[in-house]
């Protein structure tokens, strides 16, 4: 599946939240009104970036750089491209987007007082990827942590993720 590979179908399949198959009317409606994140998620300092492990300039930003409706995000990956570091911004609501039947393990934590979760996505057959999902002023963000491709499975990449979401939560907005 080439480098590229695993973050296409990861992030089509955050992207997928609430387009695809069996969508309700009420979905698709907060679809429409959800509008484009005011949130960058290229903004982030570079300092953060390094302190999480990743290269700044390994930054790509949407899919292959074609933007996704409703959707910014950007992604870097650590040099030995061990992980991945992506932040995924929509104007899609916190609640909506935890109670997506696409997400299992929707477990609260405390991130520097905001509230915040960890959810797993019911796709990650490998247990590859880890997301802290927190609401960032009209926006949600979810910040995902993903393992580089071909590498072997941990028992949880949800430590590291919540690590990450630790190191960037001082520079995001209130």
């Amino acid at each position: 599946m080439g480098r590229w590979g695993g973050a296409i179908v990861a992030a089509v399949s955050v992207l997928g939240l609430v387009g695809c198959g069996s969508a309700s009317e009420e979905q698709a409606e907060t679809k429409a009104q959800a509008g484009e994140p005011v949130f960058d998620p290229c903004s982030v300092p570079e300092d953060v970036l390094l302190a999480i492990g990743v290269d700044p300039a390994s930054e790509s930003r949407d899919i292959l750089g074609v933007k996704q409706p409703g959707w910014s995000l950007c992604r870097w990956n650590e040099p030995d491209r061990a992980f991945y570091f992506t932040i995924f911004a929509t104007g899609i609501s916190l609640d909506t987007i935890l109670t997506n039947e696409r997400f299992i393990h929707v477990t609260p934590i405390d991130l520097a007082g905001r509230e915040a979760f960890t959810v797993r996505e019911t796709s990650d057959r490998r247990n590859e990827h880890c997301d802290v999902v927190l609401a960032v002023g009209p926006d949600t963000l979810m910040v995902q942590t993903s393992l580089g491709r071909g590498l072997p499975p941990t028992e949880s990449p949800c430590p590291q993720a919540i690590e990450n979401a630790e190191l960037l939560e001082p520079s995001l907005p209130r």
